[in-house]
């Protein structure tokens, strides 16, 4: 007589899936980086205030208001796998955009925001191509880049355009520069949230970087046009100080990477610390200030600073890849169908 089948053991069911290896880890490799930058930054701020003017007067804060919007544009784009080689330009079009209105009788208030608009605009139209054809965001920034300095030739017409307003005190600077620290630190402490980097981190991924996914345009569309409005911004807080818009070649993002690569974001994309942007934009613009002091030239205070910050910020870049550990993106959680009956 045969004996009935032995039962079957139910499958081993797998644990439910943990936080992504190596995420805690690597925010502490990046606690620890932004400490040595904030020694450095103590450090440099010592030296050049013993030995010149470093806190007197609003130029200093108004060159890192400046330079902090503009640094946390291209941190942006590097953190959504969109770098924006187009920032540099973008502020000065906003520049050019905010003079030209002031000039011709339009308060600073509207000129202000119809200039960072302009350049929200092109920036969310440059992330509308890079989502829509996957193309890397780097190469569709090229050409907002050649758009933007056009443009803003073309509104100057070569000449240098007075705004006719007085330049900013030190209350505004420092006003200027609360709101970067803000801006760069708060987006700092934002991308540390789940949810946050699985919207907009989905251009760093492993499969096929042609292929559309929807994930993709939103991250292009944060990160080229948040970014692009970030250096609007940065050109009209420049423009206010100043008190005139000048024709220039948007070299200032040689600074602004610098700054943004040194600080720790990776310059393969999705990683990022918290402080790190803001702490690198204080070191290389207190170092400026310092050469300046000096009376040194033009290609030793801003081209040997901004070289040599973009140099270290790639090596910054490859170590904290290799110390945080394999990167693991987030994944959006499934939606929930609702209870089903079990299955018999």
């Amino acid at each position: 007589m045969s004996q009935p089948p032995a039962p079957v053991a139910a499958p081993f069911a797998p644990p439910p899936p943990g936080p992504p290896p190596g995420r805690s880890r690597g925010i502490l490799v990046h606690v620890g980086w932004e400490a040595v930058l904030l020694v450095l930054v103590l450090l440099t701020a010592a030296i050049v205030a013993a030995t010149g003017t470093l806190f007197r007067g609003g130029s200093p804060w108004f060159n890192l208001a400046a330079a902090g919007l503009l640094a946390s544009a291209f941190a942006l784009s590097l953190r959504t796998a969109t770098p924006n080689l187009a920032v540099g330009a973008i502020a000065v079009l906003a520049g050019a955009t905010y003079a030209k209105l002031v000039q011709n009788d339009v308060t600073g208030i509207l000129a202000g925001v119809v200039a960072v608009l302009v350049a929200l605009l092109l920036g969310a139209a440059l992330g509308l191509v890079a989502g829509l054809t996957s193309v890397p965001g780097w190469a569709v920034s090229l050409g907002g880049l050649g758009l933007a300095q056009g443009i803003a030739f073309g509104l100057l017409d070569g000449l240098t355009v007075p705004t006719g307003a007085n330049p900013g005190g030190t209350g505004r600077a420092i006003l200027w520069t609360l709101v970067f620290v803000a801006v760069s630190v708060g987006g700092g402490v934002l991308w540390q949230l789940p949810g946050v980097r699985a919207a907009l981190g989905a251009n760093r991924v492993p499969d096929d970087p042609v292929r559309f996914r929807s994930a993709k345009l939103t991250g292009a569309l944060a990160g080229l046009g948040g970014s692009s409005a970030l250096a609007g911004l940065s050109g009209v807080t420049l423009v206010t100080w100043v008190g005139a818009a000048s024709p220039a070649t948007g070299d200032n993002l040689l600074l602004a990477a610098g700054a943004a690569l040194l600080g720790g974001v990776s310059a393969f994309g999705g990683r990022g610390g918290i402080a790190g942007t803001a702490l690198a934009t204080a070191l290389l613009v207190f170092a400026n200030h310092g050469l300046i002091q000096t009376e040194a030239p033009r290609w030793v205070t801003f081209y040997v600073p901004a070289t040599i910050a973009i140099l270290l910020g790639v090596a910054v870049s490859r170590l904290t890849e290799a110390l945080a550990g394999p990167y693991a993106p987030v994944q959006a959680p499934p939606p929930t169908t609702g209870w089903a009956p079990p299955r018999h």
